[in-house]
């Protein structure tokens, strides 16, 4: 292939120390534009399971590709749920293998999912105007540890982007609710009770 006269090779030179890698250090303020804060689905890694795949082996695969939230698919492919690390790793995978009586080995993800229905979404015409502050309010009134975006492409809705309260915490440098990690250990203590 030819290539066009308008570029030009860019210069190269040798490293004599290995160079250090990229540390993602965000900080923002609550007055901050939130926009910089979205994970962009089109440019970041993403993972999608199928509703039958085993918790564990999901966890892996997320860990691996380092996301902490995955698609869950139907058995046509579509597009069905989500589950995170934290619904992995958490309460809702006992209760649900008591609640069945089955053991933990037993459970897929569509036992433990967020089911798309239940899914609550903002379009990003709101977020593209929206602060850091109102991304976390909405997610403090909603009890969401994430927000996920969508987008109107070519007629149909298609999901944009996330906010996840982990990375928002993060740059914010404190917890953005602190009563969504003692409410659900309260209920897991509540359903071990009886």
């Amino acid at each position: 292939m030819p290539l066009d006269p308008r570029f030009r090779a860019l210069p190269l030179s040798s490293l004599k120390v290995a160079p250090s890698l990229p540390q993602l250090k965000r900080s923002a303020r609550l007055e901050d534009r939130a926009l910089p804060l979205l994970t962009d689905l089109r440019f970041s890694p993403l993972v999608v399971a199928s509703h039958r795949d085993g918790l564990g082996a999901t966890l892996h695969v997320m860990l691996r590709a380092g996301v902490r939230m995955a698609f869950v698919s139907g058995p046509t492919g579509e597009l069905v749920g989500m589950v995170s690390a934290d619904v992995l790793q958490g309460e809702r995978p006992v209760v649900r293998a008591m609640s069945d009586q089955v053991t933990h080995a037993e459970l897929t993800l569509a036992d433990v999912m967020t089911p798309l229905t239940h899914w609550e979404v903002s379009d990003m015409h709101h977020v593209r105007h929206a602060k850091v502050g109102d991304i976390v309010a909405t997610m403090r009134e909603h009890g969401l540890r994430y927000l996920l975006v969508t987008e109107l492409q070519d007629g149909r809705v298609a999901l944009r982007g996330l906010f996840s309260a982990r990375r928002l915490e993060i740059a914010l440098g404190q917890p953005i609710d602190d009563d969504l990690h003692a409410h659900s250990f309260a209920e897991l203590e509540a359903v071990l009770a009886h």
